[in-house]
């Protein structure tokens, strides 16, 4: 009998422990805690996660359900020791209208907020603000959902579950491998993500690999982020902020070969049927950067299987200077024959590169990908919605491959650079206020409208520090492989009808690799039978004011020619060069942009002379070099006679 005893009073003891152990307790956490506790740190957060003395994640709630505050329990606050590395915080069906979490130093493979447990939790529409202070994580999502409850996930893009309506997620410090809000066919009314100056991002898909997001509001704020694309939801509105930081590659919308699997529901069919803003500050650096599909180039079938009944019309700003972005739907190779892919890609490493995905399985049968029967009809050629409007003021390359066609009704302002490369076919409006680089083989069809230029390109590939450039356009733009001292630069116009000559003074000299240069023929006004803009980009100011310019105009040899100037201070023309019966006018043009033409045959205008010293003398004069010579006579009689004194 001692021996049943003394067994049974070890069993007692080990089943106490047990109980000990399995009850959450706070006090055996303050026992452990040094310094401020996490509810103290963070009181208003209802879930608080942290890093005990031991490394198990520690995880600090508010009451909720059975968690119920008693005279056992007075305090609202339970901890609970986490030793997985897999964590889901809570069940849905036990979150009331919002929940606010916060993240504090730990490391967990896979972190997913909520678990959709019940068919009535899938509308539960409720607000979560989400905090990541520091940590590391593998994988971060907002939602799971067990195997039993798939069966009521939504299968139209119209019609989905909206268990959260709206998530700020904030991820201020720390490494994450792989955010991905959703994979599932649910909704999500308002997604306010924010990536802060600590934070670095291997993967980022903006709004999942699936689901329904009306919001979408991306804020990046310092973060380095390796790949950042959509995937395969349906986005209302979507509005990138990218203030500084880094991105190393950048889809605007769905990266359409992020899968190399074959099947349609593996593809990024992703698209925004509102408007869309992208803002790229000065302090951001963007490595290679894509428009994507789903904003110019809609897809023709979705995910699902559903047919895109009509392309959106809505209006895209893009105000992103200083960054390339490419018109194509996926990143391509130099020879644009392979893609690269990303699903296992770290900052500071290389993507995988494979063939462009030809075609997929469709009822049994191969269909190609890039059709009119396909998925999408190109992957790099773009024919915007009748009714979109498009604000460009970035580098936006047309590629040599594709065609950029602006039809009836559609209307582009270019505010920054357009580099055509391929075909761009203006049916609708091209308000083109800035620069169209042409390159060569490229092909311009149809009219603008602006104050901008359609301008030739010329590259210089060995250093030099004189460039001579012809163009059979208005305008030039001159690329340097790279930035050398510029002593002069000469471009001639139009079958050398027009040149501009801009020389650097003494030891000043031109720095840059790329400039522009443009002059104008544009029709008369009033008098004048013509008038030229001048326009020079990509120099110094400083250095271009203390440069000469000089302008030489051919002109029509048969009659006399001077060229006008218009004073900023009085309005008034006044003339600054002319020339008689000659085949060419030399202008230097100084500080004005703008002249005038103006022929004449009898009317000679005066040029400006310059002020001369008027030598003639007047009766006044006169009068007072006698009186002073007066006076020196009586002066020097006085003299004599005091001598002789």
């Amino acid at each position: 009998m001692g021996l049943n005893k003394t067994v049974l009073l070890m069993i007692s003891i080990l089943i106490a422990s047990a109980i000990a152990v399995s009850i959450p307790s706070v006090d055996g956490a303050e026992k452990q805690q040094e310094g401020p506790l996490p509810e103290e740190l963070y009181p208003d957060a209802d879930v608080i996660l942290t890093t005990d003395a031991k490394g198990n994640t520690l995880m600090t709630f508010k009451a909720y359900g059975d968690y119920e505050v008693n005279d056992k329990h007075p305090s609202i606050w339970f901890t609970e020791i986490i030793t997985g590395k897999d964590l889901t915080i809570r069940d849905l069906s036990l979150v009331k209208d919002s929940i606010s979490i916060v993240v504090d130093d730990v490391k967990l493979n896979r972190l997913t907020l909520f678990n959709i447990d019940s068919k009535a939790a899938m509308n539960s529409a409720i607000s979560v603000d989400f905090t990541m202070v520091k940590g590391e994580i593998q994988t971060f999502s907002l939602m799971s959902i067990p195997n039993n409850m798939k069966q009521y996930l939504g299968t139209s893009y119209d019609a989905l579950p909206t268990p959260i309506r709206t998530a700020e997620l904030d991820f201020k410090s720390g490494t994450v491998n792989l955010i991905n809000p959703t994979s599932l066919m649910l909704s999500i009314t308002n997604l306010d993500l924010n990536l802060d100056y600590g934070m670095s991002v291997n993967k980022l898909y903006t709004t999942g690999e699936n689901g329904k997001y009306s919001n979408v509001y991306v804020t990046v704020n310092g973060a380095h982020i390796g790949y950042m694309t959509n995937i395969a939801s349906k986005i209302g509105y979507l509005q990138y902020d990218i203030r500084s930081g880094i991105i190393d590659y950048f889809c605007i919308g769905a990266n359409t070969e992020h899968s190399i699997n074959r099947n349609l529901s593996s593809m990024a069919t992703s698209y925004v049927s509102g408007d869309v803003d992208l803002h790229v500050g000065e302090f951001a650096s963007i490595g290679s950067c894509i428009m994507g599909a789903g904003i110019l180039n809609m897809p023709l079938r979705l995910c699902n299987g559903t047919a895109l009944a009509s392309s959106a019309v809505h209006m895209v700003v893009i105000d992103a200077q200083g960054v390339t972005i490419c018109n194509d739907t996926a990143f391509l190779n130099d020879r644009r024959t392979s893609a690269y892919h990303f699903n296992n890609y770290k900052i500071g490493q290389n993507p995988s590169i494979s063939s462009i995905t030809d075609s997929f399985n469709m009822d049994g049968s191969p269909v190609k990908i890039y059709s009119e029967s396909g998925v999408w009809e190109s992957i790099s050629s773009t024919v915007l919605t009748t009714g979109s409007i498009l604000s460009l003021n970035t580098d936006f390359v047309i590629q040599p491959d594709s065609q950029f066609i602006i039809p009836k009704g559609a209307i582009v302002y270019n505010s920054d650079n357009i580099v055509l490369c391929g075909t761009l076919e203006v049916k609708g409006t091209l308000v083109n206020n800035s620069v169209i680089q042409c390159r060569p083989s490229s092909d311009m069809i149809g009219e603008t409208e602006g104050i901008g230029y359609l301008a030739d390109y010329v590259y210089y590939a060995t250093a030099t520090n004189s460039l001579k450039v012809m163009s059979q356009r208005d305008a030039v733009v001159i690329t340097l492989k790279e930035q050398c001292a510029i002593e002069d630069i000469s471009a001639t116009f139009a079958d050398g009808d027009a040149t501009v000559i801009v020389t650097v003074s003494g030891s000043s000299r031109i720095y840059g690799n790329q400039f522009m240069i443009a002059l104008t023929d544009l029709p008369g006004v009033d008098e004048f039978d013509k008038r030229y803009r001048l326009d020079i980009k990509g120099i110094d100011r400083n250095t271009l004011a203390n440069s000469t310019v000089d302008i030489y105009l051919s002109v029509d040899s048969q009659v006399c020619n001077a060229i006008y100037v218009e004073d900023a201070e009085t309005g008034e023309f006044k003339v600054l060069a002319t020339a008689e019966y000659a085949s060419q006018i030399k202008v230097s043009a100084g500080t004005y942009m703008d002249f005038y033409l103006y022929t004449y045959v009898t009317e000679r205008p005066e040029l400006p002379q310059e002020p001369k010293l008027d030598t003639s003398m007047s009766n006044i004069d006169y009068v007072l070099i006698a009186a002073i010579v007066a006076v020196l006579v009586v002066t020097l009689y006085a003299l004599v006679t005091m001598k002789r004194d």
